[in-house]
């Protein structure tokens, strides 16, 4: 690492990077490549970073935080409202099963993280990114397919729980039922992203590909869930013999665990479609990034198959629960360390020398793919939270009263 004697335009320090071998504005972190410019212990590889999330350069990459992992456009400031809604929607769930309203469980655990995740689009100026027509389609495809995959296979699901593992026909049985129905569903929650990518795909972002992942695979669960559990909406508004146990799981896994774990996948896999390899990198290791997003979200989906055996199999409500959150967990890491490559490693905006404030850390840094102050992505905000800043950047007032 040495330090450049040279000075830019205005007499901003410059370093050499060491893995980019440019000079850079002086900082912490490189403003083409993200990477550390001061070498410490413990930085680890500088391909991975693990040391500074790109979406919220003030958390480690495997702190386990929802909020910044699954509402990544936003900025620090802007997060509190979300953490509180998630606490609502917990407690909601929780009030929902302690007074065995079985109406309004299904209610807040099909429709609660869907609703949170529009309101985050809209908050995020997600929506001016992405066409009207394109979210609205996404999500419609969604109900869509979620509606028709359970009008088709309600039936086998229902008879898989009435039969016990066994040997010959029955575990046969159990197995395309237990297996067959939640991989088939998983996959079929993939198709909005997958046929919007194909006929409207607009900018190629990483997060815009997330954001069109998730949305139509938490409308498919959320779909899902409403339809295979409405008949219960007949037992009343209190279901008084029905064990309180039974509820909590429920909660837990249709409210929690399968939304959460739903969110990830279709955010890996559009996330994966719609990364973009910067023209300099386009012949080293090309498809890494892809191939890792898209290897992490079929991990999550093959797991998530074997949990319908777990559903099917005479094992305790309890340890069902246990195994999806589990599940969920994993899934909510692996979403965060692979939108974490994809900024780190996608195609950036064109670089501009003038100043811009950063919506993380409040500094004014050049108008870079990265903060050198606190190495947040450009990517990681809106193109409208761009386009806004650029128009709007900040002036130099000197002593005198002088622009």
């Amino acid at each position: 690492m040495s330090t450049d004697d040279t000075t830019t335009d205005d007499d901003r320090p410059t370093m050499e990077c060491s893995v980019c071998q440019t000079d850079v504005p002086a900082g912490e972190f490189c403003g083409l490549c993200g990477c550390h410019l001061k070498e410490q212990p413990g930085n680890g590889p500088e391909w991975l970073r693990w040391r500074a999330f790109s979406a919220s350069p003030g958390e480690n990459l495997f702190t386990p935080n929802i909020v910044s992992s699954l509402f990544p456009h936003l900025a620090s400031g802007s997060r509190t409202p979300f953490l509180l809604g998630l606490c609502l929607l917990l407690a909601a769930l929780v009030a929902a099963t302690v007074f065995r309203l079985p109406g309004a469980l299904i209610t807040v655990a099909a429709l609660g993280l869907p609703l949170l995740f529009l309101i985050y689009l809209q908050e995020a100026d997600v929506y001016r990114d992405i066409p009207s027509a394109t979210l609205v389609g996404t999500a419609a495809l969604g109900i869509g397919i979620g509606v028709g995959w359970v009008l088709l296979t309600g039936e086998m699901v229902s008879n898989a729980y009435d039969v016990p593992l066994g040997a010959g026909v029955a575990a046969a049985r159990v197995l395309r039922d237990g297996l067959g129905v939640p991989l088939g569903g998983m996959l079929l929650m993939l198709a909005p992203a997958v046929i919007v990518r194909l006929v409207r795909p607009g900018g190629r972002e990483a997060l815009d590909g997330f954001a069109i992942g998730a949305l139509g695979a938490l409308m498919c669960t959320g779909a899902a869930t409403l339809t295979r559990l409405a008949p219960q909406f007949k037992t009343g508004m209190v279901a008084k013999a029905r064990p309180i146990d039974g509820l909590m799981v429920e909660a837990g896994i249709r409210g929690i665990a399968v939304p959460l774990t739903a969110a990830c996948v279709g955010g890996l896999i559009g996330a994966a479609l719609w990364f973009t390899r910067p023209a300099n990198k386009k012949h080293q290791h090309r498809n890494f990034v892809r191939l890792t997003l898209f290897l992490m979200g079929i991990a999550v989906m093959a797991i998530y198959a074997a949990l319908g055996l777990v559903d099917v199999a005479q094992v305790s409500q309890f340890v069902q629960l246990a195994v999806h959150l589990a599940v969920a967990a994993v899934a909510l890491l692996l979403l965060r360390v692979g939108l974490h490559l994809a900024l780190l490693h996608e195609q950036h905006d064109e670089i501009f020398d003038e100043p811009i404030q950063c919506p993380h850390c409040g500094h004014v840094i050049p108008d870079m793919a990265f903060c050198p102050a606190c190495g947040a992505a450009t990517h990681a905000a809106s193109r409208s939270s761009r386009s806004a800043r650029r128009e709007a950047r900040p002036v130099r007032i000197e002593p005198d009263g002088a622009t």
